[in-house]
């Protein structure tokens, strides 16, 4: 029987878990809008508003409450913060199926960010137990089964809006979550060692120390600029279908494009160390960060489901290699013990881009139609791209002494 290296075990449970449970929160994308206006909003720019609001009203208790988490996990251990996002995410998702109104679901998208978050730990735990040589390769893979899971469950999504209902799917991702949670609870180990009380610091002395590398705080900076890009066209995206003539369902359209960017960017995910390995960290990223500007621009000139398909797919093919990059990045400039605090840094810049993102993308749509929000998207992305050139150093720049991870696992 094939025995594997416990990291590579806790890897491959870790990322696992993560597809099973975000598949589930990906289910409710393609109908957050369909739900909104269950709940009353009937005028379509209304609509759109308060889809991204939705979406802003997570990201934004996420970017305040993940660095705390991460500097937990430093002091108590990355599983048991892992496994208690996993619980949040339980009980808030499988409670957003009995909301009364738009209110009530907007406060639970809230608290569901406050208490959930389960990228960031799933990263840091990760990162923490895996050799240093073999990090890229593991947050690549991580990354992939966060794409797949985007893939899955918006197709799955908008199959069972159409069937079952709305509300009966929420309690569906309520499910999928708890099996994630005993995944991790039975298959992942942790060898945790607290750090002593001069090691652990306090709160914001481990900011502090997290603030003192400048060139970490730039590349944590662009985890936020590259991924405004998906968020921001979660609550147009069913509109454009929606505006299409065909036979098929706006929520089953909806899944399939969602979908079809996820597969393009869990394959690229996946193949993204291999990209960087040739052409350098910083190249690789302006490289993939261009492209997807680009690609983005070519969605606006769209006018078929097929067309729109297939260039939502191509702005996955360049935008499922930036994240990787960027961990990889984040992992290397990260100070020795605070990788989570790091990673719960980007979390809130990730958090950050899902909160503005939405909201923005809805403003957009409805000051200026859908065509220009892909316009400024991409031209947007286009920007970023060149500034990395600019500002991001290599990641072999990084001072870490240490080649083994600091918590070897059992």
């Amino acid at each position: 029987m094939l025995k594997l290296e416990p990291w590579r075990k806790n890897l491959y449970a870790i990322a696992l878990s993560q597809f099973i449970g975000l598949a589930g929160a990906n289910l409710v994308f393609p109908f957050i809008p369909f739900y909104v206006q269950d709940l009353g909003i009937t005028d379509k720019g209304q609509i759109a508003l308060w889809s991204g609001l939705l979406g802003t009203a997570t990201g934004a208790t996420l970017f305040i409450f993940s660095p705390i988490w991460g500097t937990l996990a430093d002091r108590y251990g990355r599983k048991p913060l892992l496994l208690r996002a996993y619980l949040g995410a339980t009980l808030m998702m499988t409670l957003q199926g009995f909301a009364q109104n738009v209110w009530q679901l907007a406060a639970m998208r809230a608290i569901q960010g406050a208490f959930s978050g389960t990228i960031p730990a799933a990263t840091a735990l990760i990162a923490a137990g895996t050799p240093r040589g073999r990090v890229a390769y593991a947050l690549g893979l991580l990354q992939m089964a966060l794409f797949t899971s985007q893939f899955i469950g918006p197709l799955i999504g908008g199959v069972l809006a159409a069937t079952i209902g709305i509300r009966p799917t929420f309690f569906a991702v309520g499910g999928l979550f708890v099996l994630a949670f005993f995944l991790v609870l039975f298959v992942v180990e942790e060898r945790f060692e607290p750090p002593t009380a001069e090691e652990r610091g306090s709160f914001i002395g481990n900011f502090r120390t997290v603030f003192a590398r400048r060139p970490l705080i730039i590349i944590i900076g662009f985890a936020f600029l590259i991924n405004t890009g998906p968020p921001f066209m979660r609550p147009i995206i069913p509109l454009v279908m929606e505006s299409f003539d065909s036979a098929t369902s706006a929520e089953v359209l909806s899944g399939v494009v969602f979908a079809a960017m996820a597969i393009t960017s869990a394959g690229a995910a996946f193949v993204s160390s291999r990209i960087s390995d040739r052409v350098g960290y910083r190249n690789a990223l302006a490289l993939t960060t261009v492209g997807a500007g680009a690609a983005y621009l070519l969605v606006a000139a769209a006018t078929n489901v097929p067309s729109f398909i297939l260039l939502i797919a191509l702005v996955g093919l360049f935008s499922g290699a930036m994240m990787p990059i960027v961990n990889a990045l984040i992992n290397s400039w990260a100070p020795p013990g605070r990788e989570a605090s790091a990673f719960g840094l980007s979390g809130s810049a990730l958090a950050l881009a899902f909160a503005v993102a939405p909201l923005s993308g809805g403003v957009v749509v409805a000051a200026a139609g859908v065509s220009t929000s892909f316009l400024v998207i991409g031209t947007f992305t286009l920007v970023v791209g060149v500034a990395v050139l600019a500002l991001v150093r290599e990641a072999d720049e990084a001072p870490r002494p240490a080649e083994e991870p600091r918590e070897p696992q059992a």
